[in-house]
């Protein structure tokens, strides 16, 4: 069932029961024909909107039944790193990147008392090589309002007006990844303790515009069960920074919502909904801590050092 964090209504996206469900929404017209489920459809957006390209499609993942992020490879310790939310279950054995599976080890660290957690995957016996896809960039500031966002996570497509449904996305990897579009509102505190031990939490937040709304993006997204886990990408100087982990979705009005519109109701959802990102920018030194420096190998190191030993015969 969905669990209530504090006073405002407000749902988490990973999967519970036979009330699973998934999806980053697009809402009405805009999601027609699935056009926001692959990697082309992605790129003629970001082309049309004159934006840059996304190279870190195959880096989005699926971490039990929610969402994560590869983040890279440690060559030293032989591992690479998913960064995903602390609150899914189960706890995955295995994650697939780039279409091979690898085992998850003992080393599993949640990051300080947030809910970002940090998987280790490969370096097993029977593990392929990890692949050699970029690093992800992690913002180093807090997202800003009115910046460019991305979306992702494992959902679906609806072309139906709103309220828009949920749909289970089971525990397979044959329900890909989805993205959309938005715009940052902000950042807020969110108390994900009680009163009397507070645990405050900086979290960034989009809001699900109607396609009427001033200023809604062509794809504007709202997140749902199954999304947890799923990045939230801003652009700047010409690279795409991920900047937060999906956690939860808020209806309002109590907790962020301006206008006090909402129906007190998170699933289905509706436009004025929000999702909430747990920041990564504050947590960044912390798993860095964790990970050590990820470089885009190890595959192009092999290359790489292919290239060199041919270079020195060569030159013998």
């Amino acid at each position: 069932m969905l669990s209530k964090i504090h006073t405002p209504i407000l749902a988490l996206l990973a999967c519970y029961g036979i009330n699973a469900a998934s999806g980053v929404i697009v809402a009405g017209s805009s999601g027609t024909g699935n056009n926001n489920a692959t990697e082309a459809g992605l790129g003629s957006y970001l082309a049309g909107a004159s934006l840059d390209p996304f190279p870190y499609w195959d880096n989005l993942v699926r971490v039990s039944n929610a969402s994560g992020v590869y983040l890279g490879f440690n060559p030293t310790t032989q591992r690479g790193w998913v960064l995903s939310a602390d609150h899914i279950g189960p706890e995955p054995t295995s994650i697939s990147v780039a279409g091979n599976s690898y085992s998850v080890s003992s080393t599993v660290t949640k990051i300080g008392m947030s809910d970002l957690t940090l998987y280790a995957i490969g370096g097993g016996m029977s593990d392929p090589a990890l692949p050699g896809l970029a690093a992800i960039p992690l913002s180093a500031i807090f997202a800003a309002n009115g910046e460019t966002a991305l979306m992702f996570g494992r959902g679906f497509t609806t072309a139906t007006s709103g309220p828009y449904p949920w749909s289970n996305p089971g525990t397979t990897d044959a329900n890909g990844m989805r993205w959309g579009s938005n715009i940052i509102e902000g950042t807020v505190g969110v108390n994900l303790g009680t009163i009397p031990s507070p645990n405050i939490q900086p979290y960034t937040y989009v809001d699900f515009d109607g396609s009427a709304t001033p200023g809604a993006t062509p794809f504007d997204a709202q997140g749902s069960v199954g999304d947890s886990g799923g990045g939230l990408f801003v652009l700047r100087s010409g690279v795409w920074q991920l900047t937060g982990i999906a956690h939860f979705v808020d209806d309002g009005p109590e907790f962020l919502e301006l206008v006090a519109s909402g129906d007190n109701i998170v699933d289905p959802s509706q436009t004025g909904d929000f999702t909430a990102y747990s920041d990564v920018a504050s947590k960044r030194f912390t798993i860095g801590s964790v990970t050590g420096n990820l470089i885009p190998e190890p595959s192009s190191l092999l290359v790489c050092l292919s290239s060199v030993s041919l270079l020195l015969r060569r030159r013998r």
